[in-house]
């Protein structure tokens, strides 16, 4: 996605592990399920939408999706549902590409956002790149939220963002620490009905960021750092006693 920089300062978090359970035979699902955590990933862009650009033409579309589809088998691992928008190089045009690319962006958005809204998930994150081409040494992954004053939802998407950017400065902003940042004029954020985040896990526009970007192992290292932030928000804000909602049958191991 491409945006003008912000760059801030943030201090580091602790280490906090997800209740310390795992659980069996999790599934995608497409809705909820009561009593279950449940998180949306929203791999931003898809199909004829790019996104951004590296300098060697490497597109945001791809790597968005494969940060995602690392993060699902993560959150899985941890008993979360996790509901994906896209889980290929498509966007989210209702089966016709036909017409403006302004037209198709707009609704690609709006079927985001509709299963967003339709999922009663507990968080969404939105995953996507950066892009600053007026000054290519500008780096480091950022977390957005969604603002709307002091409701519920804004007060959870914004300690959701902290969490995340913790974790992301921490475990890959090691040189280039950076806050979250509230922000109301992206349509995602705009009066959510769940908490949501929008993560741009770093910028193509920087050559060596680029490069680390598409590595594998890099993206496995933003996808656990993540998983990380998820596990925590999740523990502290969708369920009182973490260990109380495991059932005997589905507990796997304790660490």
């Amino acid at each position: 996605m491409k945006r003008r920089a912000v760059i801030f300062t943030a201090a580091a978090a602790a280490v906090f592990s997800f209740c310390a359970f795992h659980y069996e035979n999790a599934a995608v699902f497409v809705g909820h399920i009561t009593g279950k955590p449940s998180v949306v990933l929203d791999p931003g862009h898809g199909g004829i939408d790019g996104g951004a650009l590296s300098s060697d033409g490497t597109s945001e579309k791809n790597i968005n999706l494969n940060i995602a589809m690392l993060l699902r088998e993560r959150l899985k691992k941890e008993g979360i549902t996790v509901i994906m928008t896209r889980t290929e190089d498509r966007g989210l045009y209702g089966g016709n590409e036909e017409g403006a690319i302004r037209s198709l962006k707009t609704r690609d958005m709006k079927e985001r956002r509709a299963v967003i809204d339709s999922s009663e998930c507990d968080l969404a994150v939105s995953i996507h790149l950066n892009s600053f081409t007026q000054d290519e040494t500008v780096k480091g992954a950022q977390v957005f939220y969604s603002g709307g004053g002091g409701n519920t939802v804004a007060k959870k998407s914004r300690n959701a963002a902290e969490l995340l950017q913790n974790k992301l400065n921490r475990n890959i902003n090691e040189d280039k620490k950076r806050s979250e940042l509230e922000k109301n004029d992206v349509f995602l954020l705009q009066d959510p009905v769940c908490p949501t985040v929008i993560v741009e896990c770093g910028f193509l526009s920087n050559p060596r960021e680029a490069e680390r970007l598409k590595r594998r192992s890099y993206q496995k290292k933003i996808s656990t750092s993540l998983a990380e932030g998820i596990s925590e928000y999740i523990c502290k804000n969708s369920v009182k006693d973490c260990k109380n909602t495991v059932s005997e049958d589905r507990r796997q191991k304790v660490k």
